[in-house]
């Protein structure tokens, strides 16, 4: 089913993943690059297999959809074919940014033990500061619909 994907169907779902809600259909191609033609005929074929969702909505007079990632499924599909929703360069970044990463104590930390993961403020902030991330942006995506 998913190994039909192409390059155009492929880069869309990479770029729809970067973004924090739907976006219209009409802004896409100026945003990636790529064609209207085949942005059209990707996000056809990605909403038949279940990978995105299209709204249709009205933008600026015209009729337009809102198109929106299905993350589970194009995780999945994407992982089918070798591919993954983050480039190495973004993978890197994210995990240099665990603070165990850096810790001096990371050979002696093990649950139980003096330096235990379950009360290491270092990781606790860590979540926290991730989860307030998460928390902000929902807000932010609440208060402008």
């Amino acid at each position: 089913m998913t190994t039909s994907l192409n390059k155009y169907d492929i880069a869309l779902l990479k770029w729809l993943s970067k973004q924090k809600d739907g976006v219209y259909q009409n802004e896409v191609p100026r945003a990636t690059g790529i064609n209207v033609k085949a942005v059209s005929k990707s996000l056809y074929k990605l909403e038949k297999i279940g990978l995105v969702t299209r709204t249709p909505t009205v933008h600026n007079k015209r009729k337009t959809y809102i198109v929106s990632l299905n993350r589970e499924a194009a995780l999945k599909a994407l992982e089918e074919i070798g591919e993954s929703l983050l480039d190495p360069a973004e993978l890197f970044n994210q995990v240099s940014k665990i603070p165990c990463i850096s810790c001096q104590y990371i050979n002696r930390c093990y649950e139980g033990g003096f330096y235990d993961p379950l009360y290491c403020p270092l990781l606790f902030e860590y979540f926290f500061s991730e989860n307030m991330k998460d928390v902000s942006s929902r807000a932010e995506a609440v208060a402008g619909k």
